[in-house]
C-alpha cells in the first residue's frame, strides 16, 4: 500500500489485502483540531487513488470513536477564523463520502458532533453495543451537524438529538430507523472488516464507479437518479471486468 501512516493523529494500515484501516488517535478522545481535519482529508484523497486499496474501515483509538470538535478551538473563534475552521472540517467530511472508495465505519465508543458526521457520511455503519452517538453543539454554543444525522434518521429523531443534545445508544439509534449494524464489542472489528472484505472482493473500477453513481443519484428525483444509474451500466459495461463478471454468471448458469 503506497499509503501509511497519516499524521501523529491518524493512523493508516493494511488490515489484509484489499481493505486499509484509517484509525483515528488523538489524545484519549479523539477530539478533532484543525490540522487532524486537514489530515483526515488528505488521507482519503489519497487513498481513493491507491490501486491496493478497494475498502476502508474508519475507526476510533480506544474508548472513543471521535469527540467531535477540539472545543478549545471554538474558545477564540470569530467570523473569520471559524470560517475558515468551518472550510477545513467541511473538506474532512466530504472526503469521506467523495472517497472514491467504500467506507466502513466501525463505531467503538462514543461518536459525537463531527464524528457522528464521519459516521452519517460512511457507507457502511457496524456499531458496538457500547458505542452511543450525540449531537452535543447545543450545549457548547455552536450548531451543525442536523443534516449529516438527517441522512440516517427521520428528521423528527434528528430533531431530538439536536435540540435536546441527548445522546442515544446504538440500539435506541437503530430502532429509531438507523441502518446500523449493532454488535458485540469484542467482534466489532471482525464484523466491520468482513463488510469490508466482501466489497473488496469485486472488481476495484466497479467499486469506484458504484459509489460515484450512488453519490451521483443520492439527492435526484427517481427518474433523473436512475438515468444516471443506467450511464454508470454503459460507462461499467465496456470494462474487461464487467464481461469477466458476465461471462462468470453465464457459465454458472450453464453448469446450474
Amino acid at each position: 500500500m503506497a499509503t501509511t501512516t497519516a499524521s501523529e493523529h491518524l493512523s493508516v494500515t493494511m488490515r489484509e489485502p484489499g481493505v486499509a484501516c484509517v484509525e483515528l488517535a488523538r489524545g484519549k478522545v479523539n477530539a478533532v483540531d484543525g490540522q487532524m481535519y486537514d489530515d483526515i482529508a488528505a488521507t482519503f484523497d489519497a487513498l481513493s487513488d491507491d490501486q491496493e486499496v478497494r475498502a476502508i474501515v474508519l475507526t476510533g483509538r480506544g474508548r472513543i470513536f471521535c469527540a467531535g470538535n477540539d472545543i478549545n478551538e471554538f474558545r477564540t473563534m470569530s467570523t473569520i477564523s471559524g470560517d475558515i475552521a468551518m472550510r477545513r472540517a467541511r473538506r474532512a467530511l466530504f472526503s469521506i463520502r467523495d472517497c472514491h472508495l467504500p467506507v466502513v465505519a466501525a463505531v467503538n465508543g462514543p461518536a459525537l458532533g463531527s464524528g457522528f458526521g464521519f459516521v452519517a457520511l460512511s457507507d457502511l455503519v457496524v456499531a458496538s453495543e457500547r458505542a452511543t452517538f450525540g449531537l452535543p453543539e447545543m450545549n457548547v454554543g455552536v450548531l451543525g451537524g442536523g443534516r449529516f444525522t438527517a441522512r440516517m434518521l427521520p428528521q423528527q429523531a434528528m430533531r431530538r438529538m439536536f435540540l435536546t443534545a441527548e445522546p442515544a445508544d446504538a440500539t435506541t439509534l437503530a430502532r429509531w430507523g438507523a441502518p446500523i449494524e449493532v454488535v458485540a464489542h469484542e467482534e466489532l472489528m471482525e464484523i466491520a472488516t468482513a463488510r469490508a472484505r466482501s466489497i473488496a472482493a469485486k472488481s476495484r473500477h466497479a467499486i469506484v464507479l458504484a459509489k460515484q453513481s450512488l453519490n451521483g443519484c443520492e439527492d435526484l428525483d427517481i427518474r433523473r437518479g436512475y438515468e444516471l444509474e443506467q450511464s454508470f451500466t454503459v460507462r461499467l459495461s465496456e470494462h474487461p471486468d464487467s464481461k469477466a463478471a458476465v461471462e462468470a454468471q453465464v457459465a454458472g448458469l450453464a453448469k446450474g
